[in-house]
């Protein structure tokens, strides 16, 4: 007799398919917040992108600086969307990916990945407003960037006609390197020349890098600089200023 064994893996993979949905709604402890520590990978790993809510994420209350273990309360909320679902994944990075601090689950949210961020769980995803525990860690690692990935879903218990939007938090300092490091860049949108002044010191190490974390420029810098950057293609670019063993980053753009 003739097997409909077509049939029977439509029938197998309803459940798989039901349980993933479901298990989504109700976070996603996996590593998906885009940062580089997890390997960029967003919401789009199981939501299908392309839609578009109308509602903007936005990370406020990040502190300017951290003081090593201290904890600050941020807010994360995604405003203006025209559905009513949403989700969340979010963690905290030094440079090469490595995660630090701790966080801190509270209402609507849960722990992911053994500690290393936080996502919403099923009751947090009737909300688009969450409130976000992160301590500082024990000692001073250097500035600490938030990364996280937010989704607007349609409800449809499907992966499909969902929005995704991932984002990353400027540079946050120790306060130690805010005070020894610290520098001012203008302009923001740079067409040929970068300007940086440093603040505290007389010298410092200047590397610029792509958002590929590629360093495309280095050098030794003064107290005021004009950098010509017109051999940069267009696109974001992190500067970052060293002295000794303080470092602070700035963003600007490349037009």
């Amino acid at each position: 007799m003739k097997k409909n064994y077509s049939f029977y893996s439509i029938l197998t993979a309803i459940p798989v398919a039901l349980l993933i949905l479901v298990s989504f709604s109700s976070g996603q402890p996996g590593s998906f917040s885009g940062s580089p520590g997890d390997a960029g990978n967003t919401c789009t790993n199981c939501h299908a992108p392309g839609a578009n809510h109308n509602g903007t994420p936005s990370l406020t209350s990040v502190p300017a600086a951290y003081t090593a273990g201290q904890s600050y309360v941020m807010n994360l909320g995604i405003n203006g969307s025209s559905v009513s679902k949403f989700g969340f994944n979010i963690t905290a990075e030094v440079a090469g990916g490595t995660k630090v601090g701790s966080w801190t689950a509270g209402a609507g949210t849960q722990l992911r990945n053994g500690g290393s961020g936080l996502t919403h769980t099923s009751a947090g995803n009737s909300s688009n407003n969450w409130t976000l525990t992160w301590t500082a860690p024990a000692s001073d690692l250097g500035p600490v960037t938030f990364y996280y990935a937010t989704i607007q879903a349609n409800n449809n218990n499907a992966n499909s006609g969902d929005q995704m939007i991932n984002n990353q938090s400027a540079a946050v300092l120790t306060n130690e390197d805010e005070l020894i490091s610290s520098f001012k860049l203008f302009p923001t949108y740079v067409v040929n020349d970068v300007n940086i002044e440093l603040a505290n010191s007389e010298e410092a190490a200047l590397t610029i890098y792509n958002m590929n974390g590629q360093p495309v420029l280095q050098r030794n810098i003064e107290r005021q600089n004009q950098i010509d950057v017109t051999s940069l293609s267009t696109g974001i670019y992190i500067s970052q200023v060293i002295v000794g063993d303080k470092i602070s980053t700035q963003k600007f753009i490349k037009k």
